[in-house]
């Protein structure tokens, strides 16, 4: 397990660098395997050296590919999020965080006709907000999936919060709380940014 102060979202990919001798050694032992291991997100305490407090929804993730960096040992991976999970119990932790996990699939709910644009067309509105403020995001690719659970899980990702609120839209039961959630949260950034714009 990798504790993170971030948020991790299935059917997304994400940067991450590795320092910590533990964490070293876990990834030495993932690329031997099957290039996954689990992230979730740190509720309180240091990032580094241990000690921290976890909360027990993450995701599964696979190493996708692995760089060096200028740093010593240190090493730049990219991961892809393939699924949620559960921690059932924290084990030892020597020579780095483990648990024990199970699958968390996304409860089977309903969404409704429309709600998956209008969430993306609340993601461009804040994202265009943004920029007229000087953010650059430009690079920034705002098309959902069809499949309503992986749109969910990528507009939580585009989602602009903080890690608590992001964590509340990974712990959501499925799809169509996701993306009402989401539709809040995206809300209020649409405010504050036109507050914001209006002096």
């Amino acid at each position: 397990m990798f504790p993170l102060t971030v948020v991790v979202f299935p059917y997304t990919a994400v940067p991450l660098r590795i320092f910590e001798s533990r964490y070293q050694h876990l990834l030495d032992d993932v690329l031997s395997g099957d290039r996954t291991f689990g992230t979730v997100l740190i509720e309180r305490g240091p990032e580094v050296g241990g000690g921290d407090v976890r909360f027990d929804v993450g995701a599964l993730v696979r190493v996708a590919s692995v760089g060096r960096l200028p740093e010593g040992d240190h090493r730049q991976i990219i991961v892809a999020a393939t699924g949620r999970v559960r921690v059932k119990d924290w084990l030892e932790e020597d020579p780095y965080p483990r648990a024990e996990v199970e699958p968390w699939p996304d409860a089977d709910e309903e969404v409704a006709p429309g709600l998956v644009d209008d969430v993306q067309a609340s993601i461009r509105r804040v994202l265009a907000l943004a920029s007229e403020l000087g953010a650059d995001t430009a690079a920034i690719n705002t098309e959902l999936a069809p499949d309503p659970i992986r749109a969910s899980y990528q507009a939580a990702a585009l989602t602009p919060v903080t890690a608590l609120d992001a964590y509340e839209l990974l712990a959501a039961p499925g799809p169509a709380s996701r993306l009402r959630a989401c539709a809040d949260m995206l809300q209020d950034g649409i405010e504050r940014l036109s507050q914001e714009l209006g002096g």
